[in-house]
């Protein structure tokens, strides 16, 4: 019960010159067919493929998962430096924040010293000064005198407000007799 079918070639090589079609024949099966088939039939040895060759063969194997290792290992190194640079660019982001902070801290300090000094410059000017001490009842002196104080009465009010030790003050000999000869050998000068 097999039906035929005529399939009709027309398909012309390049180089060979034209043939008439040829008839080829198409058989298809029915489940008649396959019923009446026997069901031990003899399969063909299947072909192995390229990729089960590859698989197979055990020098391949090593080779590709050497390769496979290899790889892997670049790609999580280049991946490990990628993070290092991220988180680099990321402390030196950080860093110039706090300096750009530090450096606009430091200009405001600048500017509040200036208008300090300048504050400070206008409280200590002479015209003023004088303003505020006559509005204050203070008038200008007169003449000015100056006194003479014994060597004793000095040494005195150093022992007396803790300047000197006690012990090395002699009340014999006066502290200010190689005053005059130390002038005299430096011929003057301070």
């Amino acid at each position: 019960m097999a039906r035929t079918a005529v399939a009709r070639s027309t398909v012309k090589p390049a180089n060979r010159p034209a043939k008439k079609p040829t008839k080829k024949t198409v058989t298809t099966r029915t489940s008649a067919d396959r019923q009446a088939r026997p069901a031990t039939r003899q399969r063909s040895k299947p072909t192995r493929s390229k990729l089960a060759l590859a698989v197979s063969n055990r020098n391949l194997t090593r080779r590709s998962r050497r390769l496979v290792y290899v790889t892997s290992g670049v790609v999580i190194l280049v991946v490990g430096i990628m993070m290092m640079i991220v988180i680099a660019q990321t402390r030196i982001a950080e860093n110039q924040m706090q300096i750009d902070k530090i450096e606009s801290q430091i200009s405001a300090e600048r500017d509040r010293y200036n208008t300090l000094r300048l504050e400070r410059s206008s409280l200590r000017e002479p015209a003023r000064l004088v303003a505020n001490a006559r509005a204050i009842g203070m008038q200008p002196g007169v003449g000015t005198d100056f006194t003479s104080v014994d060597p004793y009465t000095v040494a005195a009010v150093l022992v007396s407000t803790g300047g000197v030790d006690a012990e090395l003050l002699d009340a014999t000999e006066n502290p200010f007799e190689t005053y005059g000869e130390f002038k005299a050998t430096v011929g003057g000068q301070p």
